[in-house]
């Protein structure tokens, strides 16, 4: 037997020192629950090496038993404790030896191996289970409760990871790992190396190609410096023949001066004494002509005042006519009061007048017809009432409804709606004229160099005037093609922007030195020939659309290519921040990114953004800017042009601010009558019912008063009969009404002529009192004017007076005058010789003016030869000894004084102490002195000139070509390393990988042949003989084990459905299948299941006894942990496991059943026993 025997002391529920066993081919173990059926099974996993955590213990020191009180409840009692647990396996080989399989844990949780009773590492002691096919990492001999619904739903990835451990080649994923990390890494290298070899190789072919570039471009220069020292000595060797040929022509003139000078220093004198008494005289003169002026001004300033004092007299006799006029008005309208009052006395003779006796009795008739007809005048006073009320309200309706306001109000709107289109109209007008201006004198104000920028152009234009090589600036040189470009283009450029661009590094090196001594401040200079420029990518020419090339967006000559390229770079320009992000973030390219505003994505990562501090992008605009000052010149005059602006622009802000202002107001007024017209139309709308209706009801007022007047009339009539006879009238009404309208018109004229009156007695009073206030200030006036018109008289007296002194003055200039053209004309012929004279000075002042000029020239060249570097061939000297500075104090001599004789002596020139070597030149070039000769030497330089500018080579290229093939074989010799590495690395990871696969795949290869036979084995019956379908499937064939691997389990007579729509007990079926198939590939001796049947009905568990009592023998034991009698009953022998409640303990129960069938007994018995 595998497995004979298992000893166990203290171990969890099993108290002292216990032996369960012996084991045979099928032992099955059984009892009530909480027996310790499965402690039975923690104590088999425990002595094999299982790790605590899947013992149902979280430290392995929990899984000894402690000391438990007394069973008698009074005694405080307690037995031994337990120190320390162990459990023995005895296990039996093929060659029936015994095995010693001993773990033990002391009460802190430390265990201890043996081995056939020796304290062995668990090294040693895993090692000896694995020789008898015992694997504890796989687990290949147990299978927990609740293991087998695990395993039916498993994934693939779970069921690859499960035959890896069974198989043995999950402990070569990390040495798989590390070498498939060791192989992508060699590759990588080789890979660099491969790459960096044939760059360095292509680098070797650009090189060469520039070296020939480069030597035929010295040859070159060679012959252009020899060509331009030759020019040199030509003109150097021309200007010395020139100095000493006007030289020799000042000495010849200057000795012809003296007897000239002598006479003409004696027509000197007498001139100067005529022309001192002529100025005397013309002095007097001017003195006594601005007294004459002064005079006059004084008399033209008292006009106006006289002119002032007049006007007011006239004011002030207008005021009093109109004085007069009011009097008179005044007068006419009392007369015409007078005649209005006579008028109504003589009207009121004609009228009916009542004596005091008549009007006595008409008052006490009066009374008596008030009391008749009491009812009617009652009704007649309240319908006299309702008619005012219903008059009132009809006019108010008549007035509200009225058509004439609402035409008004049309018209009204119709006029301020032209007056304000007018006013937007010329506020749109103003607002551009002012716009226009500003803008042309911001253009103005932005053309404005500062001092730094004009000081940075002056030196530039210093440099390249000195040194020819001199390119300019790197803004200069280039332009962006659009405009929306110059403001990227301008951040890309960054501190290149002001550099200048020379041809050679040495004068770069010659421009620093001038700057330096000259103090004229810094600059960065880009040499051509050693600039480094790195190679454009062209995968950025169309990597994003809207990305493009800084170099593709700028103009500039092909001969300074290379610095554009070393400023811009692959720097790509984006039209937005999105586009930027793309390529930068999306992409993961490392480029610098900036956007048409000016923000920018370095190759970091970082962000530079805001508002951008380069103002380059102006400069380009300053020809434009130019042009249109330019236009606004012509169109205005100069002068005091910005004044003129400031002030336009003034007159527009206040004519723009009375323009809103008038627009504001006309709104307001068009939308208030607006609202008005739209209220007018609605109160007509709402009114017209209520107009008719009051209408309609003054109506039938005014006929109800009629007919009570009538009744009240004919009782008066009654009444006022004989007095209406006695006075003449029919009525005693018609009395009363002549009477009331005669009174109210007497009233009505009295009123308006006392208010016209009143109206001009009060002008008149007024006028009064302000022609009193004029004649007072008439008064002061015409007594000043009385004094100024004396004044004027005294100053034109003074004026004659100084007229005449003048006069007399003038006389005595003119005799001076004739008498000096007497002595001018005397002077004539005296001043022929003074003429020659002059012309003479003139001549050598012409020869020394020459030979200054040379000798300006010839420093200059001198000069030049120094900071260029030409070599010139000397006799004597030395060019160090010429000064940098164009100092004419210095290069010149000082002025040519005159010797006691009068004559001239030539100007003397510095030559520094130099005599130069002319022998270079020949017979032709020292005889010829043409232009000609001199355009041929500049024509030969210019075309070698041009010549050069175009090649542009790169003049290191032969130093870099030794370095950069040193370098090809350093490379060269890492590359072949890197592939022997690679080669290596291949080979080892290719070994890893088919171990792996070997071992996988033979596992993989025996369980999928048997999952099918055992599946069939424990499916078949009498209704399905031939059983289920089961099979395994991989997902990678090539790396099983990278992939998973799927289950497929299809029961009898039923269709093909995945594992998961598969009943509990058909996964239990299915899962123990694969357990068993995968048992059955390097089988362990012995095979530990619990409860595995849990979820089978009695058929399927019959099913699974059947299996495993077929399959139990000698190599194959099988030990199930049940509670199904169906499968305990066929096994060959029973494990009894119950609860002993006198000591709380497990105890244990062996029958073998091979020997005693278990129908003899039978279950009742055996329950009977355990309980």
């Amino acid at each position: 037997m595998p497995l004979v025997r298992i000893e166990l002391c203290n171990f969890k529920s099993y108290r002292g020192h216990q032996i369960i066993g012996p084991f045979k081919h099928f032992t099955s173990v059984i009892g009530p629950n909480g027996a310790g059926k499965s402690n039975l099974m923690d104590a088999i996993s425990f002595v094999l090496g299982v790790k605590s955590a899947q013992l149902r213990s979280s430290q392995l020191k929990d899984l000894s038993r402690k000391a438990r009180r007394g069973a008698d409840g009074d005694e405080d009692q307690r037995e031994g404790s337990a120190k320390k647990a162990w459990v023995l396996a005895v296990y039996e080989d093929a060659d029936k030896k015994e095995w010693l399989f001993q773990r033990a844990i002391s009460i802190t949780g430390a265990s201890e191996y043996r081995l056939n009773d020796y304290v062995v590492t668990y090294a040693a002691y895993n090692a000896a289970l694995v020789s008898h096919n015992v694997l504890v990492k796989a687990k290949n001999f147990l299978v927990f409760q609740g293991d087998v619904e695990a395993v039916a739903s498993q994934s693939p990835r779970e069921l690859t990871r499960l035959i890896e451990q069974i198989s043995g080649s999950l402990e070569l994923a990390t040495e798989y790992d590390k070498a498939r990390e060791a192989q992508e890494r060699a590759t990588e290298n080789a890979t660099f190396n491969f790459t960096k070899r044939r760059g360095i190789t292509g680098e070797i072919r650009q090189y060469k190609e520039q070296k020939g570039e480069a030597e035929r471009f010295e040859g070159l220069c060679r012959e252009r410096d020899e060509l331009i020292l030759r020019r040199i000595l030509y003109k150097l060797f021309h200007i010395e023949k020139a100095l000493e040929a006007n030289a020799r022509d000042i000495q010849t003139k200057s000795k012809a001066l003296a007897g000239l000078r002598r006479e003409q220093r004696v027509n000197d004198e007498a001139l100067e004494i005529a022309r001192a008494e002529q100025a005397k005289v013309r002095a007097a003169l001017v003195k006594e002509e601005k007294k004459v002026k002064k005079a006059e001004k004084a008399i033209e300033s008292k006009e106006p005042e006289l002119v002032a004092t007049d006007e007011k007299i006239r004011h002030s006799a207008r005021k009093r006519a109109k004085l007069e006029g009011l009097r008179r008005d005044l007068q006419l309208v009392q007369r015409a009061a007078d005649e209005a009052a006579e008028a109504h006395r003589r009207a009121s003779q004609y009228n009916t007048s009542l004596s005091e006796e008549s009007l006595a009795e008409y008052r006490s008739l009066k009374a008596a017809a008030s009391m008749l007809a009491v009812e009617e005048r009652q009704s007649l006073e309240t319908l006299a009432r309702e008619e005012k009320t219903s008059l009132r309200t009809l006019d108010q309706l008549k007035s509200k409804s009225q058509g004439e306001r609402r035409d008004e109000l049309e018209q009204k709107l119709a006029s301020l709606q032209a007056e304000l289109a007018h006013a937007k109209q010329e506020y749109e007008n103003q607002q551009s004229e002012r716009t226009r201006i500003n803008a042309f004198l911001q253009a103005g104000v932005d053309r404005t160099e500062s001092e730094r920028e004009a000081k940075l152009k002056e030196t530039l234009a210093s440099l390249q005037r000195i040194f020819p090589g001199v390119r300019g600036r790197v803004v200069d040189l280039c332009k962006p093609t659009q405009r929306k470009y110059e403001m990227a283009v301008s951040v890309i450029l960054g501190r290149n922007i002001d550099a200048v661009v020379v041809d050679e590094e040495k004068t770069a090196i010659d421009c620093i030195e001038y700057l330096r001594t000259q103090r004229a401040g810094q600059a960065t200079f880009l040499p051509l020939d050693t600039i480094s420029v790195k190679p454009i990518n062209d995968k950025y020419r169309s990597f994003a659309k809207g990305a493009r090339l800084a170099v593709d967006v700028i103009q500039y000559e092909p001969a300074v290519e290379r610095a554009m390229l070393h400023a811009c770079g692959n720097a790509l320009v984006c039209d937005s921040m999105e586009v930027a992000k793309y390529v930068c973030w999306e992409k993961g390219q490392e480029v610098k990114a900036v956007t048409l505003e000016g923000t920018i994505i370095h190759k970091s990562g970082l962000m530079t953004g805001g508002r951008s501090t380069h103002g380059s992008g102006k400069k380009w605009e300053e020809k434009d800017v130019q042009a249109q000052l330019q236009e606004l010149n012509r169109s205005k005059p100069r002068g005091k042009a910005d004044e003129n602006i400031i002030g336009e622009i003034t007159r527009l802000e206040s004519a723009i601010t009375l323009v809103k202002d008038d627009l504001n107001a006309l709104k307001l007024r068009y939308s208030g009558t607006k609202d008005e017209l739209k209220h007018i139309e609605r109160e007509l709308r709402r009114l017209s019912p209520e107009l008719k209706k009051a209408e309609n009801t003054h109506s039938t007022l005014t006929s109800r008063i009629a007919a009570l007047q009538d009744v009240i009339g004919e009782a008066e009539d009654g009444i006022f009969t004989s007095f209406c006879a006695k006075i003449g009238v029919r009525n005693v009404r018609e009395y009363e009404e002549r009477q009331l309208k005669v009174a109210e018109e007497e009233s009505q004229a009295r009123m308006r002529y006392d208010q016209q009156i009143a109206r001009l007695t009060h002008q008149a009073q007024f006028e009064q009192e302000q022609l009193q206030l004029t004649q007072t200030r008439l008064a002061n006036l015409r007594k000043t004017q009385e004094e100024e018109e004396a004044k004027v008289t005294e100053l034109e007296k003074e004026k004659r007076r100084i007229q005449e002194e003048i006069a007399e003055a003038q006389e005595a200039l003119e005799h001076l005058r004739e008498g000096l053209n007497e002595f001018s004309n005397t002077q004539e012929e005296k001043n022929k010789a003074a003429k020659v004279l002059d012309q003479a000075l003139k001549e050598i002042g012409m020869k020394n003016d020459e030979i200054e000029k040379l000798a300006l020239e010839r420093s200059a060249l001198y000069r030049k030869c120094r900071l260029e570097d030409i070599r010139l061939p000397l006799l004597t000297g030395n060019l160090k000894h010429v000064p940098m500075e164009e100092n004419l104090r210095e290069e010149v001599a000082m002025d040519v004084d005159e010797d006691e004789e009068g004559t001239q002596r030539p100007k003397q020139v510095q030559d520094y102490g130099i005599e130069v070597d002319f022998d270079a030149l020949d017979d032709e070039e020292r005889e010829d002195n043409s232009p000609e000769m001199l355009a041929s030497f500049d024509a030969s330089v210019s075309k070698l000139s041009s010549e050069i500018e175009r090649m542009a080579p790169n003049l290191k290229a032969i130093e870099r070509l030794d370095d950069v093939e040193a370098k090809l074989a350093e490379t060269e010799k890492e590359a072949e390393k890197a592939r022997k590495d690679s080669k290596s690395a291949r080979d080892q990871f290719n070994d890893v990988k088919r171990r792996r696969y070997e071992l996988f795949t033979k596992a993989y290869n025996h369980i999928a042949d048997r999952i099918d036979l055992v599946y069939k084995e424990l499916t078949k019956g009498k209704s399905a003989p031939m059983g289920g379908v089961a099979y395994l499937s991989l997902e990678d064939s090539e790396e099983p084990y990278a992939a998973g691997i799927k289950y497929h389990a299809m029961p009898p007579m039923k269709r093909f459905r995945d594992m998961e729509q598969l009943s509990g007990g058909e996964k239990t079926v299915a899962a123990l299948a694969l357990l068993f198939a995968i048992h059955s590939y390097q089988p362990a001796p012995f095979f530990v299941l619990d409860e595995v049947d849990a979820a089978l009905d009695n058929t399927n568990v019959a099913k699974v006894a059947n299996y495993i009592r077929s399959h139990a023998s000698d190599a194959f034991q099988f030990i199930v942990i049940s509670l199904k009698g169906s499968l305990y009953e066929r096994g060959h022998s029973l494990v009894g496991i119950y609860r002993d409640q006198d000591v709380n303990s497990s105890r244990t129960l062996t029958l073998d059943v091979s020997v005693i069938p278990f129908q003899v007994y039978g279950l009742p018995y055996l329950n009977h026993t355990l309980r």
